[in-house]
């Protein structure tokens, strides 16, 4: 049995929009028909975390980075997927300590929830479960608040189409669930975080027409779903 209704992270939808026909079917399948011992949320969790926490603790003290892989590297597990899943983490975080001087963190940056409502775009539910919340205070004192998304997998690289994507949803997203009546979204603060490549991502400022994209993929996602 698979799963009824179409479902993609935010990450996955961004690789979708900027994929091939065979590609974006194989997406879909992944997705109809999970795997249970390989969620990619899982896969990296370790270095989401330690990578949340040092972003959330204003990017000062990069011991816990290291002490995470110092962690992870005694580890002896039995099975070779939970190896692999080791070394990915390990490999992820050393990659990340290579980056600490282009993130270019702004603002006052906190945990986001680990559970969080879906954005759903014509049946299509998206799980954009920013990992950072970000606020601070603009011009004559105006709230400011954004997210930022981390991307871990090195099957995909992010491309700044797709980031511009994951960007313009985690937006959405903000203005849906996050944003207070007081407070504005502040697209500078909507950064991707792609940690597979290296690369960190501005937010983008023009999220109308991406998000019309994002409405026609979503409507095709849901028109191919029953086929898959």
């Amino acid at each position: 049995m698979g799963v009824n209704q179409p479902e993609l992270s935010v990450n996955k939808l961004a690789e979708y929009i900027v994929s091939k026909g065979a590609r974006q079917r194989k997406l879909l399948r992944d997705r109809k028909y999970p795997d249970p011992e390989f969620q990619m949320g899982m896969f990296h969790r370790e270095a989401s975390e330690a990578v949340r926490r040092y972003i959330a603790d204003g990017c000062v003290d990069a011991v816990p980075i290291e002490n995470q892989i110092a962690i992870l590297k005694q580890q002896s597990p039995d099975k070779i997927g939970t190896i692999r899943r080791v070394n990915a983490n390990i490999d992820a975080l050393e990659r990340f300590l290579d980056m600490l001087d282009d993130l270019g963190i702004e603002g006052e940056p906190e945990l986001a929830s680990h559970t969080a409502e879906k954005i759903t775009i014509h049946g299509v539910r998206i799980s954009v479960r920013p990992e950072i919340i970000v606020r601070g205070t603009g011009p004559k004192g105006k709230k400011l608040v954004g997210a930022i998304k981390l991307h871990f997998s090195k099957s995909f690289q992010m491309t700044a189409e797709a980031a511009g994507y994951v960007s313009a949803v985690v937006q959405q997203f903000c203005k849906d669930h996050l944003l207070a009546p007081d407070e504005v979204l502040f697209s500078d603060y909507c950064k991707v975080i792609d940690i597979g490549s290296g690369n960190v991502f501005p937010g983008v400022k023009a999220t109308t027409a991406r998000m019309k994209d994002v409405s026609a993929e979503c409507e095709n996602i849901a028109g191919l779903w029953p086929t898959i």
